[in-house]
């Protein structure tokens, strides 16, 4: 028999505020009067830092059920990053939805992407410092 899954396209929104003083706007150009409108065009321009932001929520665009087949064709259009990954992979991690899974969950997942990827995937921490090492070193090597 074919699964099927449900899928939910959701758009979310975030309120985003800027603060600009105005002397410091009038420093950017002295041959005019300032004009707030240059606060909206460095914020364009992502000159500024974020004030501060609220989340206004999700909202639901559509939703339909898709079979394997179909979801497995949407999960490589979607994240082709993962492409790759086996099938028997993609459908385990798909089973693997909660977004707050049980420890015991988590623990079997674990185990599932340990047997997929059949390392163990190395620490941000440790990879970082193992490159500055090996840098390091051949950077006095000379």
């Amino acid at each position: 028999m074919n699964k099927e899954y449900a899928v939910v396209t959701a758009i979310s929104t975030f309120r985003h505020r800027y603060v600009v003083p105005m002397d410091k706007l009038q420093e950017l150009n002295t041959n005019y009067q300032v004009d707030p409108k240059w606060a909206a065009d460095a914020v364009v321009m992502q000159e500024v830092k974020e004030f501060s932001q609220e989340h206004l929520g999700e909202q639901i665009c559509d939703l339909f059920v898709m079979n394997e087949e179909e979801i497995l064709e949407l999960f490589d259009r979607d994240n082709s990053y993962a492409s790759s990954w086996s099938k028997e992979y993609k459908l385990k991690w798909l089973d693997y939805w909660k977004d707050s899974p049980s420890a015991e969950e988590a623990e079997e997942f674990e185990k599932i992407r340990q047997e997929n990827f059949k390392v163990n995937q190395e620490r941000y921490h440790d990879y970082i410092t193992r490159r500055y090492e090996e840098t390091r070193e051949d950077t006095y090597d000379t």
